[in-house]
């Protein structure tokens, strides 16, 4: 069975090439996913093995992140411009191959390195169309690059009957489930004629017949109602709307004002990206609207979960009053709270849909490098520290710093990233990071990590200690 192959640098994106091998897994099987040649056996030789392995696989996605082109070894010389190099071998085997498909995966924001940049062997890399994976659409990523796989695998083995069917059931099972959760988020549950009570469309009893009729209070899924009462109109979302609390990030992507019978409706599209392990909540009581003096609770009746390493969209809706033009998203995880200002008056454009895909309207975060070439954090005894990049990106409630980290072990005997201690002092208190590198770093060999700090948002100035052992090195960086 043709499979898939995932070639990426350690030093580079080892963490991304394995959550993408982790994803890939789940959707193909795991005897379909390899992530390079990581089991070879004394006295074997690589290329033959790299071969090998490239024979049983029908596409290569190739890794490609920041570091990727102009990764170094310990001498200093271009990791790429060597004969030898892992990478460079099992690129150019699968380049040479007419009948595998060759995909550029770029993460963390990397671009696609141009052909002057490659030798000889790797240049049709640079022609070939490149597919970016990003934290915030994860899921909708991986599911495109699972139909391309999907595709070229059919062409590779076309004896496999159940491949077209395969294929052909994952995009029936997405649009229903696309046309279930529609109707479920966005229509409501609507009550039975017979039950005689008010429906939460159109807040009028169905027996009634009065106020909104059937005709006008139906529309399709969350498409907005217009009544003599007013008309519907989108509102403006601020540039930082988005609130982290952790591995857990929220984010309004945009907001509708209805009528729903004789008042306004507030309707906002949420998006809550979940990049911990475990399952987090989704429901009405982690918001709130500060409106005035009042303090208003969601009408939405949203209660769903969201599993780890995923995203979802849903809608959030509150009851208001024809005088509110104004008002503060409050977002409530852990018993923390992050604060949105929402511009709630008319602004004559008509409303957005709703139920539309949209592809990372909210790829507007205001983040800024705070250093672009590798800085020498720590280098006494055995393991030393380099910071190969450092950036800051802004939420409501926090002002996350990033630290893109690599260790090197000279010593004799494997250590480990938890003898490295890392704070940040900032606005006058002292700070752990909410995420640092776990990893096992052999003798002689280098691992890589992020350290990722959560700052207040009013901080300019971060001073890095990193010890080891007794020994305290600083850093000073200025923030943006």
């Amino acid at each position: 069975m043709a499979g898939t192959f995932i070639s990426y640098r350690r030093e580079d994106a080892a963490g991304y090439a394995g959550r993408l091998r982790e994803s890939l897994e789940r959707k193909l099987g795991a005897a379909r996913v390899f992530r390079d040649v990581d089991t070879l056996r004394p006295g074997q030789d690589f290329v033959q093995a790299i071969e090998a392995r490239l024979a049983d696989c029908a596409v290569m996605l190739a890794v490609i992140g920041r570091e990727w082109t102009g990764a170094k070894d310990l001498a200093g010389s271009r990791r790429l411009d060597e004969p030898f190099d892992f990478v460079r071998i099992e690129i150019a085997a699968a380049l040479a191959r007419p009948n595998m498909l060759v995909v550029p995966v770029l993460v963390e924001g990397a671009s696609m390195p141009a052909g002057s940049e490659l030798p000889d062997n790797l240049k049709a890399l640079a022609r070939r169309h490149a597919v970016s994976v990003r934290d915030e659409t994860w899921d909708a990523d991986v599911d495109r690059l699972v139909n391309v796989i999907e595709t070229a695998m059919s062409a590779r083995d076309p004896s496999r009957a159940d491949a077209p069917i395969s294929a052909a059931q994952l995009w029936v099972a997405a649009a229903l489930a696309v046309v279930i959760i529609g109707l479920l988020v966005f229509n409501g549950r609507r009550p039975r004629p017979e039950d005689g009570t008010a429906s939460p469309q159109t807040g009028v009893s169905p027996a009634s017949g009065t106020a909104d009729t059937p005709a006008a209070s139906s529309g399709t899924g969350g498409t907005p109602i217009s009544t003599a009462g007013g008309s519907p109109y989108t509102i403006d979302v601020p540039r930082i709307a988005e609130a982290a609390f952790g591995d857990v990030i929220y984010a309004v992507a945009g907001g509708n004002v209805v009528m729903r019978g004789d008042a306004p409706e507030l309707r906002l599209r949420v998006r809550i990206m979940n990049a911990a392990r475990y399952d987090v909540g989704f429901w009405d009581d982690s918001f709130r609207l500060a409106v005035g003096g009042d303090v208003l609770s969601p009408t939405s009746g949203l209660n769903s979960v969201v599993p780890g390493n995923s995203l979802r969209y849903g809608i959030v809706t509150f009851r208001l009053r024809p005088q509110m033009r104004t008002g503060t998203l409050r977002i409530v995880n852990n018993q923390q709270t992050a604060e949105i200002p929402l511009d709630l008056s008319p602004t004559g454009r008509p409303p957005v849909d709703e139920q539309a895909e949209i592809a990372d309207s909210l790829g507007q975060a205001i983040q800024a490098a705070v250093v672009r070439e590798p800085l020498v954090l720590h280098d006494a005894g055995d393991v030393s520290v380099t910071l190969l990049r450092a950036s800051t990106r802004r939420f409501a409630n926090t002002l996350r710093f990033k630290l893109s980290l690599r260790m090197a072990n000279q010593g004799r005997y494997d250590a480990s990233s938890g003898a490295v201690t890392m704070r940040v002092d900032a606005a006058g208190e002292q700070r752990a990071p909410f995420q640092f590198p776990n990893e096992i770093i052999a003798s002689k060999a280098t691992a890589t990590g992020d350290a990722i700090f959560d700052l207040p948002t009013t901080t300019t100035r971060a001073v890095l200690r990193t010890t080891i052992g007794d020994q305290t090195t600083e850093k000073t960086f200025e923030l943006k």
